[in-house]
């Protein structure tokens, strides 16, 4: 199993509607972050991160839940200039199978 860090940074207005939509899109062991300040002009342009105010939200998914994720940002606007940003890294290892499986969201051995 292939598993993905996913890293979304979201006008902190935005944060909780994102969490929960993300959330019930299958992203798990979800952190969210507060930032301030943005890029310097053309680099806060290129990046859609006007607003000062920010939300990093991180958390983890499967890499086949992927696609559903991204359609779920698109859905809350981040088609639009000035959402925000959002994009993933591949998780090489974990600390064993158990890990695995707890950081994809199967929570079956965490509750024997």
């Amino acid at each position: 199993m292939k598993l993905k860090a996913v890293v979304v940074v979201v006008n902190k207005n935005k944060a909780e509607r994102v969490i929960e939509a993300l959330g019930a899109g299958g992203l798990r062991f979800m952190s969210a972050a507060l930032g301030r300040g943005t890029a310097p002009g053309a680099w806060s342009e290129l990046l859609g991160v006007g607003e000062a105010d920010k939300a990093i939200l991180t958390g983890t998914v499967a890499e086949g839940g992927l696609p559903a994720l991204w359609d779920i940002l698109r859905e809350n606007g981040f088609d639009d200039r000035n959402t925000g940003i959002a994009f993933t890294l591949p998780l090489r290892s974990v600390g064993g199978p158990a890990t695995l499986r707890l950081l994809a969201g199967d929570l079956t051995e965490v509750a024997k």
